[in-house]
């Protein structure tokens, strides 16, 4: 049988660019160490590492890689584009001005470009995102109003920021469980029953507040709505916290096998369950929430936000999966018209039903709690691994 043939440079920087924009990136940067140890002047895969590693904080690392990108490519806009939103967002306030008018001036080389962004609005050219569409005689611009390099929602931002004290409990929490943590394995590809971190669909710091979580309420009942890696995480969890914790999966398809990991498994999907089944929740069980991210007529968004949340009982753990509030959905999802976070938007805005426990997106990017996240939890075999997650834990008030 022949081997699959190894992609090309090209198409791992591809590969590489669409997990930058998926914000997976370790995943990312290690994809573009390998494109470039086969050609290390390849000028895209050095810009996007560069905006990698800034991301991860590592600034000093990605400035340099910003600025080889420029001489690699100097005729490029993008190179100096993001260059200058790298210095800008380390003070640099001189070197960002100079890199912008580089970036400008080759723009205004174009008669059809318009003209670019002022430096206080830049973002890096992978935050960027416009999926246009149609839906029946009405034309549609799905983009980024809010987070990817602008000023996160501000109403949202205070609700989240009203927390605070409870975010950094539960990442001391998290803190307390290295050596669970670090027995977790970075790399898999899959078919393990255990999770490993570097994983596409539930990344670090979900799988980290999955596990605390557990720790702390000690639930009954697990209930997950879409299942995979997440189930893996529980498992474990379970297992080694000696908890008693059932697990019950609602999915139609898991993509991964999880069935031996469940006590319970329901391959149907949510939207043609009774939601009556979840009126044996009590306070401290938890619903994990990871379906489709769309609400439509009759789908199964719809039919947990307006039949399910409303008859849980005061003190149900919910978490909601793929949140990035208070910024929009990411540049890498745009184009997947996933609407299930301005649901739960519009009911923390206009409520106080819920009391947010975790926005795991928000304390991934908040400097303090990043800080807290970086130097306490991500270290000893962990130490380099992104605090990125996008798990939204809240529960009923009573």
């Amino acid at each position: 049988m022949t081997a699959p043939a190894e992609p090309t440079v090209q198409r791992m920087v591809e590969i590489g660019f669409d997990r930058l924009r998926a914000h997976l990136l370790n995943q990312a940067e290690l994809i573009f160490i390998e494109a470039l140890s086969r050609q290390p002047d390849h000028a895209a895969a050095r810009r996007l590492i560069g905006v990698a590693r800034c991301k991860m904080g590592r600034f000093q690392e990605g400035l340099a890689d910003l600025r080889a990108a420029t001489i690699l490519a100097p005729g490029l806009e993008v190179a100096w584009n993001d260059l200058a939103v790298a210095l800008r967002d380390t003070g640099d306030a001189t070197g960002a001005t100079e890199a912008h008018a580089r970036a400008a001036s080759i723009r205004a080389q174009d008669p059809a470009a318009g003209p670019l962004s002022a430096l206080t609005a830049l973002a890096f050219a992978t935050d960027r995102a416009i999926h246009r569409f149609e839906l029946g005689d009405y034309p549609y611009v799905a983009t980024i109003r809010h987070g990817g390099g602008r000023p996160s929602h501000p109403k949202l931002t205070a609700i989240l920021e009203g927390g605070r004290g409870g975010y950094e409990g539960l990442i001391d929490e998290m803190a307390a469980l290295g050596d669970h943590f670090g027995a977790i394995p970075m790399g898999g590809d899959g078919t393990e029953a255990h999770p490993y971190w570097l994983n596409a669909w539930c990344p670090p710091l979900d799988g980290m507040a999955i596990t605390a979580m557990l720790k702390r309420h000690k639930p009954r009942l697990f209930v997950e709505v879409g299942s995979g890696v997440s189930t893996k995480f529980a498992r474990q969890a379970i297992r080694r916290l000696g908890l008693t914790t059932r697990i019950v999966s609602i999915d139609p398809e898991p993509r991964n096998e999880v069935d031996k990991l469940c006590d319970q498994v329901i391959r149907k999907p949510l939207e043609h369950c009774d939601p009556a089944m979840f009126d044996v929740l009590q306070a401290g069980d938890i619903v994990f929430l990871d379906s489709s991210h769309r609400a439509f007529q009759g789908s199964d968004v719809t039919v947990f936000f307006l039949e399910i949340l409303p008859r849980l009982k005061p003190g149900v753990i919910v978490q909601v999966h793929d949140i990035y509030l208070p910024d929009d959905y990411i540049s890498g999802h745009v184009d997947r018209m996933w609407n299930e976070q301005y649901l739960l938007a519009t009911a923390l805005l206009f409520g106080e039903a819920f009391e947010v426990l975790f926005p795991a997106w928000w304390a991934g990017r908040d400097p303090a709690l990043r800080a807290r996240l970086t130097e306490t939890v991500c270290i000893g075999p962990l130490a380099g691994l992104d605090p990125y997650g996008a798990s939204f834990w809240m529960h009923k008030r009573g």
